[in-house]
C-alpha cells in the first residue's frame, strides 16, 4: 500500500472555487470488506514488497495532502502467516517424527507469535499515513508487551483477583486493559502520534506483544506434554483474533481520537469518547475470562465477543480513513490556494 494516491482533485478544485458547496464531510469513503482479502491472493513483486518496507522515515512519510485515505488493501499481513506458518511445521516435524527435544523452545515461540505478529502487520499495513516504520513498531511490541504485562503485575499486587470468577473476571479486564493503555499511552503521547489509525497500530503493538509473551507462559507452565501444549498454542492463535490485540487496538485508536495533534494531556483520559471505547474493551475483556459455560467444543461465547471487537475495529479504521480524507482535502485546498 503506498502512501500517494490519487484522491479526488476534482473535488478539491470545487471546494477552491465554490467553498459553501464542498466540505471534507462530504467525502465518502466505502468500506469494502473483500478489499482486506483481495490482495492476498495476487502475485505480488520484490518492489512491491521493499516498497511497503520503505515507510515511516523523513523521506518517505507522504505530506498530509498526499495521503491515501481509500480503504487499504492489506496483504504483506498473509505472507507473513504463511512465512511463520512454514517455520511452525518444521519445528513440530522435528519434534514428532525425529524426537527432537531443541525443537521444543522454537514451537513455542512461533507457536505464539504466529497469529498475533500476523496481526499486527496487518494494523500496520492498514496506517494509511505511513508514518510510523516497521522497527518502532517492533520495538513497540516488544517493550510495550513486556512493560504492559509488568505494569499489570504491579497493578495485581495492588487488587487481589482471586479466582476467575464472574467478579474476578472483571479485575482482571480492568487490570490489563489498564496496564496495556498507560503503554499505549507512552507511544502516543506526542503531537506527531495524531491519527486514529497510528493509535490503532499502537495499540496493536502493544497488544501484540502482551498476547505473545502471556501465550508462551501459558505453554510453559501446562505444556509440557505435546499434545497439551500443541493444544494450548492452537486455541489461543485462534482465540487472538478477539483478544489483547483487538481490544488494545480499539483503546489506542480512541486514544489518539480525542488526542488529534495535541500532547497527550489528562483531560483525554476523561474524554467521553475515549472512556466510550475504553470502557467496551474492558467489558469485553472481562466477559471473554467470566467462567461461562456451554455445552460445546466451540467457544461460541469468544466468537461473538471477537464478532463485535472486529466490528468496532472496523468503524474505527473507516473513521481513521474519513480523518485522513479530511485533512488531505484541507491540505489540498490549502496549498492550491496558496498558488
Amino acid at each position: 500500500m503506498n502512501g500517494n494516491c490519487n484522491q479526488d482533485e476534482n473535488t478539491s478544485e470545487s471546494f477552491l472555487n465554490n467553498p459553501k458547496t464542498v466540505t471534507p464531510r462530504g467525502i465518502a469513503i466505502k468500506l469494502k470488506l473483500t478489499d482486506l482479502i483481495v490482495n492476498v491472493f495476487k502475485k505480488h513483486t520484490l518492489e512491491e514488497r521493499e516498497n511497503t518496507f520503505i515507510c515511516g522515515t523523513a523521506l518517505t512519510s507522504p505530506k498530509e495532502n498526499e495521503i491515501c485515505s481509500k480503504w487499504p488493501k492489506p496483504w504483506l499481513y498473509s505472507r507473513v502467516f504463511i512465512l511463520f506458518a512454514i517455520t511452525f511445521i518444521g519445528l513440530v516435524a522435528l519434534l514428532r517424527v525425529f524426537r527432537n527435544v531443541l525443537a521444543y523452545p522454537g514451537i513455542v515461540f512461533i507457536g505464539a507469535l504466529i497469529v498475533p505478529f500476523s496481526l499486527l502487520v496487518f494494523f500496520w499495513e492498514v496506517n494509511a499515513p505511513r508514518n510510523i516504520n516497521i522497527f518502532d513498531v517492533v520495538k513497540i511490541f516488544f517493550l510495550g508487551g513486556i512493560s504492559s504485562l509488568l505494569i499489570t503485575m504491579i497493578l495485581n499486587s495492588a487488587i487481589t483477583v482471586g479466582e476467575v470468577d464472574f467478579y474476578g473476571a472483571i479485575l482482571i479486564g480492568v487490570t490489563e486493559e489498564l496496564a496495556k493503555l498507560i503503554v499505549v499511552a507512552y507511544f502516543a503521547r506526542g503531537s506527531k502520534r495524531k491519527y486514529i489509525l497510528n493509535g490503532l497500530l499502537l495499540g496493536a503493538a502493544v497488544g501484540a506483544g502482551f498476547a505473545v509473551f502471556e501465550t508462551a507462559g501459558y505453554v510453559f507452565a501446562y505444556g509440557f506434554e505435546v499434545h497439551t501444549m500443541m493444544k494450548i498454542i492452537y486455541t489461543r492463535g485462534a482465540l487472538a483474533f478477539g483478544g489483547h490485540i483487538a481490544w488494545a487496538a480499539m483503546s489506542g485508536a480512541a486514544l489518539v481520537m480525542v488526542k488529534e495533534d495535541d500532547r497527550l494531556k489528562v483531560k483525554h483520559f476523561l474524554n467521553i469518547k475515549f472512556l466510550k471505547y475504553f470502557i467496551i474493551a474492558i467489558i469485553l475483556h472481562s466477559i471473554w475470562d467470566m467462567p461461562i459455560y456451554i455445552e460445546s467444543s466451540i467457544p461460541y461465547i469468544q466468537v461473538m465477543l471477537t464478532l463485535v471487537a472486529w466490528i468496532i475495529i472496523l468503524i474505527l479504521i473507516n473513521a481513521g480513513l474519513k480523518q485522513i480524507s479530511s485533512l488531505s482535502f484541507n491540505g489540498k485546498a490549502k496549498a492550491e490556494s496558496n498558488c
